[in-house]
């Protein structure tokens, strides 16, 4: 270990003291010092009375300097923005109003205001369609055959056409009955007329009788429409050969009866 020899370390200790005593020296005057400030009347009357600051809408300030700077101050006080010129505008972006214009009570009435309820909601109608309604083709009608040897007979709730086999003419008479009957339809708009065509043939060969039983149900159809039945009220059905709900009717007839009646021969009286 090495030693320090007692002259060196008083060389030291007096070193520190002078270093000391001169910071402390310096710093005296320092602390003791004071400064002296001289007001001129004539430049604080030169100013001018303060302007009163202006107050703005969100409950804040906003005052004017003589050098044409003016500060805005926000509701707790603190500065918020300034701006030089002889027109200060404040914060609010794109007016070229005076700041004392933004606050008058004018200017505050001029403001929206503010809905106590939201909008009700919008209404949505449906659009408007318009189909284009195409009129019901009516068919060829029927010419009265004066050589066509069929008849006519009156059944319960309508009549009942007799064709000559393998036919679907018909003669002024059988033309007549369902002029007749569509007179007595006209008086029941709430009821619809059935068509049941039958036709001869073979049993072996359904499709046969089952076509000629259509073509005198088509034929009595258009006789009822050029009478003034509307197409939805007529109701064709092609039986083809008679069965047991016939009711009577041969395989060269047609039963034309109203709804709610079930066809029978029941009167057998020949339609004149």
């Amino acid at each position: 270990m090495r030693h320090i020899s007692p002259p060196f370390h008083r060389r030291s200790l007096r070193g520190l003291i002078v270093l000391g005593a001169t910071a402390f020296g310096l710093s005296a005057p320092i602390a003791g010092a004071h400064a002296q400030v001289t007001t001129s009347r004539n430049a604080l009357d030169a100013l001018g009375a303060p302007r009163r600051p202006a107050m703005l809408p969100d409950g804040g300030s906003m005052s004017a300097s003589p050098t044409g700077t003016t500060t805005s101050t926000e509701g707790g006080g603190a500065p918020a923005a300034s701006s030089t010129g002889d027109h200060a505008t404040g914060d609010i972006p794109g007016s070229h109003a005076p700041a004392t214009a933004i606050a008058s009570p004018a200017a505050i009435a001029a403001l929206p205001p503010v809905a106590t309820q939201p909008p009700a909601n919008p209404v949505l109608r449906p659009p408007e369609l318009h189909v284009p309604l195409h009129p019901f083709p009516m068919p060829p009608e029927v010419k009265a055959d004066p050589q066509a040897r069929g008849r006519a007979e009156k059944i319960s709730g309508g009549t009942r056409l007799h064709f000559t086999p393998q036919s679907a003419e018909m003669n002024p008479r059988m033309i007549s009955a369902l002029q007749t009957f569509a007179t007595v339809m006209q008086k029941l708009p709430d009821q619809h007329i059935s068509i049941a065509a039958y036709g001869e043939g073979r049993t072996d060969d359904p499709s046969t009788p089952r076509r000629v039983a259509l073509s005198r149900g088509l034929a009595a159809r258009s006789v009822l429409l050029h009478a003034g039945i509307a197409p939805t009220r007529i109701y064709v059905r092609a039986v083809g050969l008679p069965d047991e709900n016939a009711h009577g009717a041969g395989a060269d007839c047609i039963d034309v009866t109203r709804s709610g009646v079930v066809a029978s021969n029941a009167t057998g009286s020949p339609s004149r």
